[in-house]
């Protein structure tokens, strides 16, 4: 007999071609290689997919009007998949996490499983401790990014559109001791001699740029570069010419649309009560590129797949900020869009940023995911995370969907460093070291609680003007450090104008945008300690040694541009003593006014710890890890000694 359990991979197990009555979608899976991983497999296949240009679902995915097509009339793409089970069904909760991989790569396992080497090579992934597996979930990674290279991670084949149009390629030069003299394009120039192509230079992104000679810059071969024969400047060069030929890269979003309600309802549309060997729920998972690629999905109506029915039962989008990204117009750049300033005035940063706007075609069609949110510090700082809980003007705030948690990890960066003591040569500050991994664990058992069970998640916890925590960089408090002076600006986000047709065919005609006025920007309000109000505080913030910040200064400084740091956040540790404080006029508490010693520190960690539990922000098996790590960090900034 063949038991729901023992059934749950079938339509991936085998390849399955569907016949001509089959709908557009996932076409076949194609199983390349299975792995051992013990008590796991892993599945390393190729998803074909097929998608109907004349069907509403799909007249958002740019340029797919002018994609070739097949036989049927319909558009033909292709993804890797990486795709772990468990050897025994019995233990799968019935729910696939499904992550957005990040430009071919997987976050998840690093975050939440502790995984300590990433590849570019599926079969070479470390999964760490494994826990999302153990926790019952099935994991699917897709590819969903045309200009991931093959042998660089997880990629999408789709087809080009044959247009030719007006391309802006970017390049902030930091200005190194070594004079750079050129620049790649993501899109090589259609000719080599254009006489109308135009490379400008700016040292501030709201300033009138100026233009560089014809006569003193070329393009390289092929015209896939711009080489400028006396060097680079420290600023911003825009490169603006025309290129032939643009990948329909929307279809990145379709791709991941059809195989999640592929997995929930098989090939050719099986209903469930037909079609056993199904999943029961989607997860989707995304952390920073990723997280803003499932904004822009839910944002631009891809959670209803081609027959009306909802792709994602639940989204956990973790450290995307406000922004989509650079993933469905015309001559896309999906994977150059970073922080507020390495966006480059591409169309990331569009609203709407809120939940009544983002949410609003999938409340329309009854699709909308429940949605957990996650910010780190940097959020705030490099991603302008508070457009996505205050009213345009900034003076308000404005409530969540009933179905979104927003959980800000207090003091946690984007991307953490390495344990102190640690320093790096593009920092002007030591890295902050805050975890989110342990936070995150949690909540993705929530998460999953919450679309299986029915049970309430945690309360949102997030700063709000109303509380005084969300407010302007200048009405920061932050203390005044000499070791760490408060970050002296914030990057800027704009009002953009990308031309009359943008919103209605993706298509670019204003480069550089229009700008219009910024948006204000807030962030956390601080303690006297330097250290972030109105969120959920990690370990390390919890029970601090130290400032951890969202924000940090590069080396060298692009302050023209307004750049901090990227991603990174930053650490200063208290003073070790009274007297060292007084000495460096530190106006913080020294360690040792703090804590009578080691073992006083680690049984306040283990207080705030048990608190997390009773708030299901820390999961109880966790705490003995949690302690763990306390105690190496007390021992890496203070000593090994118990006292101080």
């Amino acid at each position: 007999m063949l038991t729901r359990a023992s059934a749950l991979l079938t339509p991936l197990l085998l390849v399955f071609v569907m016949g001509s009555e089959a709908t557009a979608g996932v076409v076949r899976v194609e199983i390349q290689k299975r792995i051992d991983d013990g008590r796991y497999e892993r599945l390393i296949a190729r998803v074909y997919f097929e998608v109907d240009p004349r069907l509403p679902a799909n007249r958002a995915i740019a340029d797919l009007a002018l994609a070739p097509r097949n036989a049927a009339g319909l558009v033909e793409f292709s993804s890797d998949l990486v795709f772990v089970r468990s050897k025994d069904a019995r233990r799968a909760n019935g729910t696939v996490f499904f992550e957005v991989v990040n430009r071919g790569r997987d976050q998840s396992l690093g975050l939440m499983s502790g995984a300590r080497s990433q590849s570019a090579s599926p079969e070479q992934w470390d999964f760490g401790d494994r826990f999302v597996l153990e926790q019952g979930f099935t994991m699917a990674f897709l590819g969903w990014q045309f200009d991931v290279a093959p042998g660089q991670g997880l990629a999408l084949q789709v087809p080009t559109a044959p247009v030719r149009g007006l391309v802006r390629a970017s390049m902030v030069e930091a200005g190194t001791a070594k004079r750079n003299t050129a620049f790649g394009l993501a899109y090589c120039a259609g000719d080599e001699s254009q006489k109308q192509a135009r490379l400008a230079f700016r040292l501030r992104i709201d300033e009138p740029a100026a233009v560089v000679p014809r006569e003193a810059w070329r393009f390289g071969p092929n015209g896939c570069s711009v080489h400028v024969e006396a060097g680079l400047e420290q600023g911003l060069y825009e490169a603006i010419y025309e290129a032939q030929g643009s990948p329909v890269a929307g279809l990145g979003l379709a791709a991941v649309r059809d195989f999640a309600s592929y997995l929930k309802h098989g090939p050719n549309g099986t209903p469930l009560r037909e079609n056993p060997a199904l999943f029961q729920r989607v997860l989707g998972f995304g952390y920073s590129q990723s997280g803003r690629f499932l904004r822009e999905f839910v944002r631009d109506g891809f959670n209803v797949d081609e027959q009306g029915r909802q792709a994602f039962d639940a989204m956990m989008i973790s450290s995307a900020g406000a922004g989509g990204g650079s993933f469905n117009h015309r001559f896309a750049m999906p994977g150059q869009a970073g922080n507020s300033v390495l966006s480059i005035l591409r169309p990331v940063d569009l609203p709407p940023f809120a939940d009544e706007g983002l949410l609003a075609r999938a409340r329309d069609a009854g699709a909308t995911p429940r949605i957990f949110y996650t910010f780190s510090s940097t959020e705030y700082w490099a991603r302008a995370g508070s457009l996505t809980h205050t009213s345009e003007n900034g003076d308000a705030d404005v409530p969540l969907a009933d179905t979104s948690r927003l959980y800000f990890l207090a003091g946690t960066p984007h991307a953490a460093g390495p344990p102190p003591p640690s320093r790096l040569a593009t920092l002007k500050y030591a890295p902050n070291f805050a975890d989110q991994r342990w936070v995150l664990r949690a909540l993705l058992v929530d998460l999953d609680a919450w679309i299986r069970l029915g049970s309430d998640p945690p309360p949102s916890r997030y700063p709000k003007i109303a509380a005084g925590e969300l407010v302007s960089r200048d009405a920061a408090r932050f203390p005044a450090l000499a070791a760490l002076p408060f970050a002296p600006y914030l990057p800027q986000v704009w009002r953009m104008e990308y031309g009359a047709e943008y919103s209605t065919t993706r298509i670019i005609s204003n480069e550089p945008p229009v700008l219009g006025r910024p948006y204000p920007v807030l962030v956390p309000q601080v303690d006297a300690d330097g250290n972030d109000l109105g969120g959920v505080r990690v370990l390390e913030t919890a029970v601090p040694l130290g400032t951890y910040t969202g924000w940090n200064v590069s080396v060298p400084q692009l302050a023209d541009l307004r750049y901090l740091a990227g991603l990174l956040g930053s650490f200063q540790p208290f003073a070790r003593t009274r007297a060292e404080r007084q000495r460096s006029k530190d106006p913080r508490l020294s360690i040792d006014e703090r804590y009578s010693g080691r073992e006083d520190y680690l049984a306040r960690v283990s207080r705030a710890a048990q608190d997390l539990v009773r708030q299901r922000f820390l999961l109880a098996a966790d705490v003995p890890a949690v302690l763990r790590r306390a105690a190496a960090l007390w021992d890496a900034v203070v000593g090994t000694g118990d006292g101080v």
